[in-house]
């Protein structure tokens, strides 16, 4: 449903200022700058965050040997992705693509694994779960396509436009679901300790492969966390100049400053910094997003094409962030 009205957004918007410019058509340019900054401020704390989560999550993990070494990647990564995505965008792009298709690659080795050494459960698709669980389950996997967001605020960018845009949503939306439901449910079958474990990946390919494919794997997810800070950072320096005008190459050296600075004051305490940092840039995703949602339906009705079936797609992807941000806001926040 999100991807649906983001989709009929963009028949007529493809902005540098991304979803800002969806409420900006819809109710006006206060609202759209009030939505932006709350955006903003999700994301300027989603880069350094996820720095931590790579370092002291991930490749701590993969390589126990790095741990004297985690301060220094806690501020060396940060530096180097400023450095990466101040190149030509469409070298950065590029780059992207390869690690993506790396990453797809990973997945299906380990989904063929699991399959080899754990068989293929019928349960997976023959169970039916309670109408709670499945209403619960489906939210929580429906929350992780939220970044998929992030590609619209190249759309001033994009050869072709409109139409480039909205077939490349839907294929990315295809392709990854479908990688997905594949991946998944052989875990069915596959030891709860190892699907419990903190890199569930890891585990598995280290339990069922060895230590070659487990490696493969953990620095697969690694290079997957880092590709979306690399996203979030591209698309934070469009919005910024969606509203400032100011170039986006100097924008994006402005962004590196407290990218890099928040990292370094991570260091502190980075576990505590991860967990106290997350909650609140959730909050303001979610409340961003729901903006984008609720207005959705103002913006069909000035244009004349308003239907029962925009209402109900708006109306499901509101409360689909209304979900993520009751967790947000009551549950307690893991990393």
């Amino acid at each position: 449903m999100p991807l649906a009205v983001w989709l009929r957004y963009s028949e007529e918007i493809v902005s540098a200022g991304g979803l800002a410019a969806f409420v900006e058509a819809a109710v006006g340019r206060r609202a759209a700058l009030a939505q932006a900054a709350i955006w903003s401020f999700s994301y300027f704390l989603y880069l350094p965050y996820t720095v931590t989560d790579v370092v002291y999550e991930m490749l701590d993990d993969v390589f126990p040997g790095l741990h004297p070494w985690r301060p220094v990647l806690q501020i060396g990564l940060p530096i180097a992705i400023v450095a990466f995505v101040l190149l030509r965008v469409t070298t950065v792009l590029r780059v992207l693509l390869v690690s993506a298709a790396a990453q797809l690659a990973l997945v299906l080795i380990l989904a063929f694994v699991m399959l080899e050494h754990a068989g293929a459960p019928a349960s997976s698709f023959t169970r039916v779960p309670s109408a709670d669980h499945l209403a619960r389950g489906s939210a929580n996997v429906a929350l992780l396509f939220l970044c998929g967001s992030l590609p619209l605020f190249l759309g001033a960018e994009v050869v072709g436009g409109s139409r480039t845009v909205r077939r490349s949503l839907v294929l990315a939306a295809v392709v990854v679901a479908g990688y997905l439901v594949f991946a998944a449910f052989p875990l069915a079958a596959v030891d709860p300790s190892l699907t419990h474990a903190s890199l569930p990946g890891y585990e598995i390919a280290s339990a069922y492969s060895g230590r070659t494919l487990a490696i493969a794997i953990g620095v697969g997810g690694a290079l997957s966390a880092t590709g979306l800070i690399v996203a979030e950072y591209l698309a934070l320096s469009r919005l910024l100049h969606a509203v400032t005008r100011v170039p986006i190459r100097k924008l994006l050296l402005w962004i590196g400053v407290p990218f890099v600075a928040f990292d370094a004051l991570s260091l502190t305490d980075p576990h505590a910094f991860d967990k106290n940092v997350l909650r609140p840039s959730l909050i303001a995703l979610f409340l961003s997003q729901l903006i984008v949602f609720g207005v959705f339906p103002i913006y069909r009705a000035r244009r004349g094409k308003l239907t029962p079936v925009d209402v109900l797609l708006a109306a499901g992807a509101f409360a689909l962030m209304g979900w993520g941000l009751y967790r947000a806001l009551l549950h307690p926040v893991s990393t």
